[in-house]
């Protein structure tokens, strides 16, 4: 019998050299997609990671005082002090920021309630102030509570001419009010 014209082999070695080649150029799109799916989800990872962290350590009430924007005029100079913890562990975290203002008594008040209430604080009940000099008012806003005090600048020569006031805000944690309560009442 004769045989027909030669059949070429169904695995010649350029056909298996280009079925490996094949899978191998497939393997390494796979591998691709896997190493930026695996970067996408690192990326996400740290932006979320940095989120929460921002969310944990900025305190509240320091954000409460930054907020206050009230003209340049009424808080020409800051100065802060800080005591407590953040968490309310043994004892709330309060933060003192006081301005110098070259505005009168009340001039500076009004402008700093109507910042106060441009900025959400809403007056608080008088019998929750804890009460220190001057006029300023009590407002709360979230868990927060704002003392405002306002007071004439002391002047350290009776022939000075002395001219503004001192603003003083108490920002603490409403879970504070009870131990500032006790402080009030144990100074003399």
């Amino acid at each position: 019998m004769a045989d027909g014209p030669a059949r070429p082999s169904q695995h010649r070695p350029s056909d298996r050299l280009t079925e490996a080649l094949a899978s191998t150029g497939a393997r390494i799109a796979r591998l691709r997609m896997i190493v930026l799916a695996i970067a996408c989800a690192a990326v996400l990872l740290v932006f979320a990671v940095l989120w929460f962290g921002r969310a944990f350590t900025i305190d509240p009430t320091r954000r409460a005082v930054d907020e206050i924007d009230p003209p340049a005029w009424a808080a020409a100079d800051a100065d802060d002090a800080i005591y407590g913890n953040r968490w309310c562990l043994e004892e709330c975290r309060v933060r003192v920021r006081t301005w110098a203002s070259e505005g009168t008594v009340e001039d500076t008040g009004h402008a700093y309630r109507r910042t106060l209430l441009r900025h959400g604080w809403t007056p608080a009940e008088g019998e929750r102030c804890i009460g220190g000099e001057g006029g300023g008012g009590c407002y709360t806003r979230d868990e927060l509570f704002l003392e405002l005090w306002v007071v004439p600048v002391a002047c350290t020569d009776r022939y000075e001419l002395c001219v503004g006031s001192e603003v003083t805000a108490v920002v603490a944690a409403q879970a504070a009010l009870p131990r500032l309560a006790e402080d009030d009442d144990a100074d003399p």
